[in-house]
């Protein structure tokens, strides 16, 4: 969805309490901030709480989205503060992003696509793994989600440098799985053909 469709409902919903508007932007974000409230909380039900608590204020507040200027940051930093809350009232006091779990994965691949595009997804997901959390936060948050370095830098407390310096380090990992795995398939290639012969 870009900016201007997203502004489109924001100001259908805040103008004309559109709820078929509002469902579209919560059924857009949902998965992305499913994710992220996951990484925080480790359970599903509580990220599930916290999305729901997040889209209820910004309903309840609905005359006030045309003032958001990047909704999609807004999103991310209300589920974060919400996430926190959540643990804090666990009577855990911090998180360490270190600590923060998340699986990567091609969500809006169709059938076919996933069919022609697995091996690709398989390489870049195995390279990923062998990064900290860390890195595969940031790469994600940048990658799949669309946000900018700034926005990630804010969003996670870190400096702009080091997000630049995750990504590097994400792209490498990638490139070299992808060469690695081009290298091992041009190798069977010439190992099938010559048993042909």
């Amino acid at each position: 969805m870009s900016e201007t469709e997203i502004k489109y409902l924001l100001n259908d919903i805040a103008l004309y309490n559109n709820r078929a508007s509002f469902k579209k932007l919560y059924l857009f974000y949902y998965s992305k901030l499913f994710w992220f409230a996951k990484s925080f909380v480790k359970n599903d039900e509580a990220a599930e709480e916290i999305i729901d608590d997040v889209f209820l204020n910004l309903w309840v507040q609905r005359q006030r989205l045309t003032e958001i200027n990047n909704f999609s940051n807004y999103c991310y930093v209300s589920v974060k503060n919400k996430s926190l809350t959540h643990i804090s009232k666990a009577q855990l006091n911090q998180v360490n992003i270190d600590d923060v779990k998340i699986e990567i994965i091609d969500s809006a691949a169709t059938g076919e696509d996933r069919l022609i595009c697995g091996d690709v997804t398989k390489v870049i997901n195995n390279s990923l793994n062998k990064l900290s959390d860390q890195c595969k936060v940031v790469f994600k948050l940048v990658k799949e989600d669309g946000l900018k370095y700034r926005e990630v830098a804010e969003l996670l407390n870190l400096s702009i440098k080091t997000v630049e310096y995750h990504m590097g380090n994400a792209l490498k990992q990638i490139s070299s799985g992808i060469a690695n795995a081009q290298k091992n398939a041009t190798i069977a290639q010439g190992k099938a053909f010559s048993e042909k012969r």
